[in-house]
């Protein structure tokens, strides 16, 4: 199967799973209707009481915070809530009690319930407790970190899951939680280390090295990602579900890995939640085919999108192959994409092109620009400095200006990539192989840039024959962050949505011009 009918597929057999695991149980809505007659709440009161979590673009904090009142209405409207957060807050709005939250909310809604001996659901059972508040979750997990990272050796070292369980569900204070950990944390801790081993394990056997995973580890989207890994791997951090399977969805390890990670983690198997199915397609369908790291990510991207149009919850950040590009500030965000251009428009200039023998390796080059390239420049001051100067006469002086080297597009002429590559860019990428005229190249280039440019701006793989939906979804990051850029987004739309006549597409330069003019306009208006 290809393109189109492989995604089809792809999204039937998540809906049949979908489908497959509500059969038994009470829907949601009913659930949720009839114990807000039960508690007499409306809409806008029961959302000031259910808590989502939010990672702040920009700021290095976790915070959780109330749902709204549309979406609960949503969920009476029959979408479900998609993380564990907002089951464990909606119970205790319903005054159930531990019990009740695990098996009534967790087991049935979400297919796995809290199990005492991980040390993240340890914290959600004290919550459930009441020893702490759904705010202080963040600087109750700091604390649980830093009594890992004690070097005195608890007394006990181990301790029966029931056991456990129970001394879990009687203590009455935070500081007797803390002191529990702190008695059992050799036990907490040498779990955490033997996942870490396992996490290093699963990546050589998927990957043969770590360096070559560090790419996609660095663009989970998780916070703090690479000093958490490094955390996790010596055993002194509270590794969450949630980090767990955005590294899944990021590494796209086999079934087998994903089942030994959650065991070594101490989690329960994959749930029936629309992300963890997902998850779970994508590592059966790669064990089935022979399928690259882009295709997997449309078919992610596809089947997200046309299930959040049926009312699933689903964060939009499971859509974001490039989340690391994503979340950079808007000005290094611009900076990036004016310098691939003038890469491109150099390359044209000295006809380095990057081909030999009808080869072409515009396709093998867009991850390594999103995540080599920019994952190394964001951290260079230089780069920084560069990206926060004044735009002032730019749109007229933009080709005499210096602009930083773009590695990954700097091509040797020797290079040839091999056949599937090339395979790969005719079936489902840019536009069909170039012949040996240099014009070939140039169009190929333009769409390359335009396509390009999208990944940067929305932080999704480009997906062709999509050209309308993605240039709508250009226009909402722009709206949402309230910026001005008609013509750049014209040119874009032009390109994406692919003249018939390639000889039609804006050229380079031009895009280039309209990105220079909406970061003029943008200064001024600031």
């Amino acid at each position: 199967m290809k393109g189109k009918e492989n995604t089809d597929w792809f999204l039937e057999e998540i809906e049949e799973k979908l489908a497959g695991a509500r059969k038994d149980r009470m829907p949601f809505s009913h659930f949720l209707e009839e114990k807000m007659d039960q508690f007499d709440y409306s809409n806008t009161s029961l959302a000031k009481k259910v808590f989502h979590r939010v990672e702040k673009k920009g700021e290095e904090r976790v915070r959780y915070v109330p749902v709204t009142r549309q979406t609960i209405g949503a969920w009476l409207k029959g979408s479900m809530p998609s993380s564990r957060e907002i089951y464990i807050t909606l119970g205790l709005a319903f005054h159930m009690n531990l019990e009740e939250i695990n098996y009534i909310l967790l087991e049935t809604y979400m297919g796995y319930g809290l199990y005492c001996k991980n040390i993240e659901d340890a914290l959600w059972i004290a919550l459930i407790n009441g020893l702490f508040s759904i705010e202080d979750m963040e600087a109750v997990k700091a604390q649980i970190e830093d009594i890992l990272e004690e070097t005195q050796e608890s007394e006990n070292r181990s301790l029966a899951t029931m056991d456990l369980w129970v001394m879990l569900s009687e203590v009455r204070t935070l500081e007797e939680f803390y002191q529990l950990v702190r008695n059992y944390k050799d036990e907490f801790r040498d779990g955490a280390k033997r996942f870490g081993q396992c996490l290093e394990e699963v990546i050589e056997e998927e990957y043969g090295y770590y360096e070559k995973a560090a790419w996609f580890l660095r663009d989970i989207g998780c916070l703090h990602c690479e000093a958490q890994f490094s955390k996790i791997k010596a055993g002194k951090a509270v590794v969450t579900r949630e980090w767990l399977l955005r590294f899944c969805i990021a590494l796209q390890p086999s079934y087998e890995s994903i089942e030994k990670l959650l065991a070594k983690a101490q989690m329960e198997p994959l749930g029936v939640t629309p992300v963890e199915i997902i998850i779970e397609m994508i590592a059966r369908y790669k064990a089935d085919s022979v399928a690259d790291s882009q295709k997997i990510w449309i078919m992610i991207q596809t089947a997200a999108e046309e299930l959040q149009k049926k009312g699933y919850e689903i964060e939009e950040e499971l859509c974001r192959k490039y989340d690391s590009v994503y979340e950079i500030p808007l000005e290094q965000k611009w900076w990036f994409s004016y310098c691939i251009g003038r890469q491109l428009l150099d390359n044209q200039k000295k006809r380095e092109y990057g081909y030999e023998k009808n080869g072409y390796c515009r396709y093998v080059t867009v991850d390594k620009v999103l995540f080599e390239d920019m994952n190394r420049n964001k951290k260079s001051a230089v780069f920084k400095k560069h990206a926060s100067q004044p735009m002032e006469n730019m749109k007229e002086n933009w080709k005499d200006r210096e602009y930083q080297k773009v590695p990954s597009l700097s091509i040797p002429k020797g290079y040839q990539p091999d056949s599937f590559d090339l395979e790969k860019f005719e079936d489902y990428c840019y536009f069909r192989k170039p012949s040996r005229f240099s014009k070939d190249f140039i169009m190929n280039d333009t769409y390359f840039y335009s396509a390009l440019l999208y990944s940067i701006w929305t932080g999704k793989c480009h997906r062709k024959e999509c050209g309308f939906q993605e240039s709508m979804d250009m226009r909402k990051e722009f709206e949402k962050n309230n910026i001005k850029a008609e013509g750049f987004l014209e040119a874009i739309e032009h390109n994406l949505n692919e003249p018939s006549d390639h000889s039609e597409m804006l050229s380079i330069a031009h895009i280039i011009e309209m990105l220079c003019e909406f970061r003029y306009r943008l200064e001024l208006s600031q």
